[in-house]
């Protein structure tokens, strides 16, 4: 079976939900399916190759121009030590705003925007305690999928992003930090 590329389609959709929803862009990132707060999502563009940051941490692909201000881009595949993807038909990066700032996620595909009932999300204190996993918020059961829901705040540690701005400063004079 073929795949397509239904992101356009995907940007298109009314972004609706009740209180007792949580409303999620939904992506993958290896074999796996992760979710985020719609209301976090900037927007969502076709992967294009980022601009290397000498030292960065090693799951920080670089920085890319959007819309006029440079911004990081992370590789969800490295974050979560998953090998490098060859073929990027398929990828996307969704920018978001973390920690107050705007920063670009590389994720394998988008593949939809889901409402997931409350009473549907269990939140995964042991998971989210464990450095390697604190990004994990909760996780939510539609029928037979689990879907990992992101706390974007803990992508990267608030020590990375500290280095991260000061590199990218660094490298580019005319970017001020908040």
């Amino acid at each position: 079976m073929a795949r397509t590329d239904n992101t356009m389609d995907i940007l298109n959709l009314q972004f609706t939900s009740s209180e007792a929803e949580e409303q999620l862009i939904i992506f993958s990132v290896g074999n796996e399916e992760y979710g985020l707060d719609v209301l976090r999502v900037q927007e969502i563009i076709r992967h294009v190759t980022p601009t290397k940051i000498p030292h960065a941490p090693d799951f920080v692909e670089g920085v890319i121009n959007f819309r006029g201000d440079v911004i990081p881009t992370i590789c969800l595949r490295k974050r979560f030590g998953l090998p490098p993807r060859t073929d990027h038909e398929f990828t996307v990066i969704i920018v978001i705003e973390m920690n107050g700032k705007i920063v670009g996620l590389t994720v394998d595909q988008v593949s939809d925007i889901l409402n997931i009932p409350a009473e549907q999300i269990q939140v995964t204190p042991e998971l989210s305690a464990r450095p390697e996993t604190q990004y994990l918020k909760a996780m939510g059961k539609l029928g037979n999928r689990l879907i990992l829901i992101l706390d974007l705040d803990k992508i990267m540690s608030i020590n990375s992003q500290e280095q991260l701005e000061q590199i990218i400063a660094e490298t580019n004079p005319s970017v001020t930090q908040d």
